[in-house]
């Protein structure tokens, strides 16, 4: 092989140690086209599952404020009621599972499931909180409340629905039943109303005027969420639980994250979507 005239070697030898120095800083143009790269996503909210069950008591005041301190945007939580009428946070019609009772809820007096301890997840035994205390809790506070009225009794449904639309907490109503949901919002009319569906339940809503819509991730596909958009009503996506489901979801651009992991979700949230925060349903 013949050498390289050494001026034309020289020039050679010259932009290989501009183009090496470059590659070993990341390059200011790398740099550049990095710092000016757009978010991955919008700005979903984070749904603080239960509140955060991975870290207390699941649906107990613990759980909520860990959610809370963690950066969680809203509160998801459940609402069974008493055989005396008082609305609790409990996802299960029995105390089995989550406490050291026994026993449906629609059973048991308020009293009776106030003597018990919530004992699955990690840290101390926790009380079951009544609807009334997190309410009190929220009242004035700027996170929601995204409240799913279980299956029950119309009466039950009625006063829950009463007892939320007369906090000053800011609450969304949210069920699999969209009786449930039309009977609530007879009664307050003021809060927001939004269906959950999975691949085992999905009711329609008929005439009912939904809100939002609650979907499990086998439903949330990019054209559902989309269709939804188009009609209004914003899309809340369940459980979300690690970097690759908020990414996802994100990028179909769904409103709300429901996690059991509020805190590496607004961690992911923050270092990946734009800072501001959607409003959510009627300003919430």
């Amino acid at each position: 092989m013949t050498a390289p005239p050494r001026a034309a070697q020289t020039a050679l030898l010259a932009a290989l140690a501009v183009l090496a120095a470059g590659c070993a800083s990341g390059g200011p143009a790398l740099r550049a086209r990095a710092a000016a790269a757009p978010p991955v996503c919008g700005s979903p909210v984070v749904i603080g599952h239960r509140g955060a069950p991975f870290n207390a008591p699941e649906n107990t005041m613990a759980s909520f404020e860990t959610a809370l301190d963690q950066g969680a945007d809203w509160l998801e939580t459940d609402v069974q009621t008493t055989r005396d009428g008082v609305p609790v946070l409990m996802h299960d019609p029995t105390v089995d599972r989550t406490t050291d009772g026994k026993g449906a809820v629609a059973d048991l007096t308020a009293a009776q499931i106030a003597a018990l301890r919530v004992t699955v997840g990690p840290g101390a035994a926790q009380p079951v909180p009544t609807l009334a205390e997190l309410l009190e809790r929220l009242s004035g506070s700027g996170a929601t409340l995204l409240m799913e009225i279980k299956w029950q009794r119309p009466e039950d449904v009625a006063r829950i629905a009463r007892i939320a639309a007369g906090s000053r907490a800011h609450v969304v109503l949210y069920s699999f039943s969209a009786d449930h949901l039309r009977q609530a919002h007879a009664v307050a009319p003021a809060l927001p109303v939004v269906l959950i569906q999975s691949g085992g339940i999905a009711e329609d809503p008929k005439d009912l005027r939904l809100d939002g819509i609650a979907l499990d991730t086998g439903l949330a596909t990019a054209a559902r969420i989309a269709a939804e958009r188009r009609a209004g009503r914003e899309v809340y996506v369940w459980t979300l639980d690690g970097e690759e489901a908020w990414q996802l979801m994100t990028a179909r651009d769904a409103d709300g994250l429901i996690t059991d992991t509020p805190g590496p979700a607004r961690r992911w949230v923050d270092g990946n979507c734009r800072t501001e925060r959607r409003a959510g349903p009627r300003g919430h």
